[in-house]
């Protein structure tokens, strides 16, 4: 007979108590106990639910996290048997089915209107029983999810969707509840171990929870749905508990299983990708509300004012509700209005404080497992950027965030993922898998939104200008002498890059302060308007063909490096400056948030993030060739050699076209001949020459230049499309008048009720796309659409007199449109055609 011993300890973290439940199975030996005289080593293991740390003493065979409340089997000290698994497969599943169906019709015949409620369940409990044994292991879900005739590991999404279908479309919802049950009792006792080698992926050995978390109805868990009846609230509870740990089982696997999960995310349909985003997306949404409920109820307790308005709506409010599943899906669905903005009257100052999120470990493993996808969707263009981000991180209180992920940084962080990361394409960040060290959004910045990240960077700029101005200030009370406070750029409009490589030279060490620019012999304070129109000139300098620095790539009109001024080529004296000059103003560009009219593939910014470029950036940029160079490496006819004729060395010309120049791809590449066997190698080579090789020192030169402006750690929280966004604004939609027209503000007399006003924003609308980019150009200095939106353009509309045959005049530094007061409308569209169409320059009137 053996004597079951169950012991309990806490086990403390750095952070929070993780209590584990040990259960030794030895015939009353005192030796295992886990104590202080214990004989058996204390190892480490990590739970594979919510990732806690727990230590146990290395003989014992069950562990239970009390964090979690999961049973793990440490099946690497136990012998598996397998033998007594019954296999369950789809078909048998519709045999019962179609069993119970039939006898629910005969019973319809013999019974008619005497039809109880309780048959239904008695025709059905052959169902309840099939789904008891299908849930009794881990092995018999594996197979019963894996797709026929196929080995194991190849998830089988049209029959498991069949089956959920099939269960909730049926008379009773007993056996849907008696899948909950039993999806929540598996998931609570696994019985399996996936952590007995980091090297040996698992993922055939979770096709359980991907079909687990398949049910469609999860989501109501987590937010009400008014076109759905409700669910009962200990229904949402279960629901809950089963998609907790459905994400909890995904996000903690080791790092070739990770790998698997994120090739089976990119193998997913658009559709079925967007949904598990948007469900992990709501499910940081629920956790956050929950956050902001228990602060509503302390303070409520404390009779603070802060959240009263909160507390006022009768259907939030936290001191008439308990239920965390009558309250929080109510508050989910104000967090995730139409228009993604919260519809909750919370404090104008309110903030998530990092020591509420950072130890949470549904926020952490929801984070990490939506990472999987942004990966997915980074190497496979599943979905936008803009769908991973939570709009509930625009109340994080960031700058607390921010200072604890560089802290982390610098050599505090905890256990990353960076050899991981960079089997993933070499992505330029790494989120933290140690759940003892507190975590912080900022580890995972797809999820932030671009305002957040946006503030984030601006904050950073902000405290190194106000540490710049200071240092100026010291120094010029030592050296008793004036230290300009500001990088001031003083130049001739008919000299622009020469006046601007002269006075960026002459401060080099001042490109960490505030930007003032000045046009000499033009009166002008520049509040903003004269540092647009600097960047604009400077850019059009910049990129004249007859510099020669960019040309335009005919096959698809984007800008990029002239290869003729690299290597072999030469170059004009001049051009590493300029080429350093360009890269300074794309960094004061970012840091003083201005918007560039530039047309670069985005190879240039995948460059500029660290990202590593493939055959769709060279696609982009040489679409023609592109495709033949594919359509090569496709062909597979003997007379290869003699189609193609082709040598591994390229040709190409100067920016005039006035000389050819050649190229080795490889060493001996002019000798060595291209055949259908190393064709693969001649395309790689190939593209890798025109996208890094040939431009590699006009690059290095421009990175350099970039680099001297740009060298903080908010730039890292930025990916290549966001870095575009952020440069170059959006010209992709036409403008939404309605919304700008929504956040403008009036002065000087006017009101949103004033008839020219009236008059204006029907003629804006009225205008067609490009119309409407020269008057949003007039008014703001540039046609591009911000990073973060048109709603955020602070644009107003003011009185400058009486009707008049004047035209109007435009504010650039404050976005501010100053218009008279015209006798009708068509006088006032006149004058403002005029005007787009007509100016240019600034001065005092």
């Amino acid at each position: 007979m053996v004597n079951l011993a169950v012991f309990k300890r806490k086990h403390k973290s750095h952070h929070s108590d993780v209590e584990v439940t040990f259960a030794s199975h030895s015939k009353g030996s005192r030796d295992n106990l886990p104590t202080g005289n214990s004989k058996s080593p204390v190892v480490s293991t990590t739970c594979c639910c919510c990732g806690a740390a727990l230590k146990h003493p290395q003989i014992e065979h069950k562990l239970k996290c009390m964090r979690c409340h999961c049973t793990l089997e440490l099946t690497s000290n136990v012998e598996v048997r397998t033998s007594h698994i019954s296999v369950c497969r789809f078909q048998q599943f519709e045999d019962v089915v179609v069993g119970c169906k039939m006898e629910l019709e005969q019973k319809g015949k013999t019974l008619g209107s005497d039809f109880a409620k309780c048959h239904l369940h008695e025709i059905f409990r052959p169902l309840e029983i099939f789904l008891e044994r299908l849930f009794s292991s881990v092995s018999s879900l594996n197979h019963f999810c894996t797709a026929s005739n196929s080995e194991l590991g190849q998830y089988d999404y049209k029959n498991m969707s069949s089956f959920y279908a099939t269960i909730l479309s049926l008379p009773t919802k007993k056996p849907f509840y008696k899948l909950l049950i039993c999806s929540n009792e598996r998931l609570k006792k696994p019985r399996a171990n996936f952590y007995n080698d980091s090297s040996v992926s698992n993922f055939d050995q979770l096709l359980w929870v991907l079909m687990i978390l398949e049910n469609p109805l999860l989501r109501q868990s987590l937010k009400y749905n008014e076109n759905c009846k409700p669910l009962a609230p200990h229904i949402r509870a279960i629901q809950y508990e089963v998609l907790k740990r459905s994400i909890g089982y995904l996000a903690s696997v080791n790092e070739a299983t990770g790998k698997d999960v994120i090739k089976y995310l990119q193998g997913l349909s658009s559709r079925r990708f967007d949904v598990l985003v948007d469900l992990l997306n709501l499910y940081i949404t629920f956790h956050f509300s929950r956050i902001l409920r228990k602060r509503a109820k302390m303070e409520a307790c404390f009779g603070s004012p802060d959240l009263d308005e909160f507390c006022s709506d009768s259907k939030l409010n936290p001191r008439k509700l308990d239920n965390d599943f009558e309250i929080l899906p109510r508050m989910v669905g104000k967090f995730l209005t139409s228009n993604g903005r919260p519809d909750l009257d919370l404090p104008v100052n309110f903030k998530f404080n990092v020591t509420e999120y950072g130890n949470d470990w549904h926020i952490r493993t929801a984070a990490r497992l939506q990472y999987f996808h942004f990966v997915a969707s980074q190497r496979k263009h599943k979905c936008a950027t803009s769908r991973f981000y939570n709009m509930l991180s625009d109340y994080l209180d960031y700058k607390k965030d921010y200072e604890q992920w560089k802290i982390k940084l610098k050599g505090n962080a905890p256990e990353s993922l960076k050899s991981f990361v960079e089997t993933l394409d070499g992505l330029t960040f790494s989120p933290g898998k140690n759940p003892e060290t507190q975590f912080t959004m900022c580890q995972f910045p797809f999820l932030m939104t671009m305002g957040v990240k946006i503030s984030i960077m601006e904050y950073e700029i902000r405290k190194a200008m106000e540490h710049n101005a200071e240092q100026a200030f010291l120094k010029a009370l030592d050296k008793k002498k004036v230290v300009d406070v500001y990088l001031r750029i003083c130049i001739r409009r008919d000299h622009v890059a020469e006046d601007s490589l002269r006075c960026i030279e002459a401060h080099r060490s001042d490109l960490g302060k505030s930007l003032r620019v000045e046009f000499i012999n033009e009166p002008g304070i520049d509040a903003g308007g004269l540092r647009k129109e600097w960047f604009s000139l400077l850019t059009k300098e910049i990129f004249n063909p007859d510099n020669g620095l960019f040309i335009v790539i005919d096959e698809s009109r984007f800008s990029w490096f002239n290869m003729a001024y690299d290597g072999l080529g030469g170059s004009p004296q001049n051009s590493s400056k300029l080429y350093y000059l360009f890269g300074i103003v794309l960094g004061l560009a970012i840091y003083n948030g201005t918007i560039l009219d530039v047309c670069f593939p985005r190879a240039l910014y995948k460059k500029l993030c660290g990202e590593p470029l493939g055959s769709g950036d060279y696609l982009e940029l040489y679409p023609e060739t592109g495709r033949n160079i594919m359509k090569m490496v496709e062909y597979k006819e003997k007379d290869f050699e003699d189609i193609f004729c082709l040598n591994f060395e390229v040709n190409y010309p100067d920016a005039w076209g006035h000389k050819i120049h050649r190229r080795e791809l490889c060493s001996d590449g002019a000798k060595r001949q291209v055949t259908r066997d190393n064709c693969s190698e001649y395309a790689r080579l190939w593209m890798d020459f025109h996208l890094n090789k040939a431009i590699g020192n006009s690059f290095e030169v421009f990175m350099r230049g970039f680099q001297r402006v740009v060298r903080g750690d908010a730039f890292r929280l930025f990916n290549s499309k966001e870095v575009e966004l952020l440069l170059c604004g959006s010209r992709d939609k036409d403008i939404d008048v309605s919304t700008l027209k929504s956040v403008s503000k009036y002065g000087n007399g006017f009101t949103s009720q004033s008839t020219v006003v009236k008059w204006f924003w029907e003629i804006f609308d009225e205008l067609n796309t490009e119309e409407k980019r020269k008057l949003l150009e007039f008014v703001t200095g540039s046609d591009r659409i911000p990073a973060t939106g048109i709603s955020t353009i602070p644009f107003k509309v003011s009185r400058l007199g009486d009707d008049c045959d004047r035209l109007p005049i435009a504010h650039t530094c404050f976005n501010e449109l100053c218009i008279y007061e015209y006798g009708d409308g068509a006088k006032l569209k006149k004058k403002l055609m005029v005007a787009i169409y007509e100016s240019e320059g600034y001065g005092f009137r």
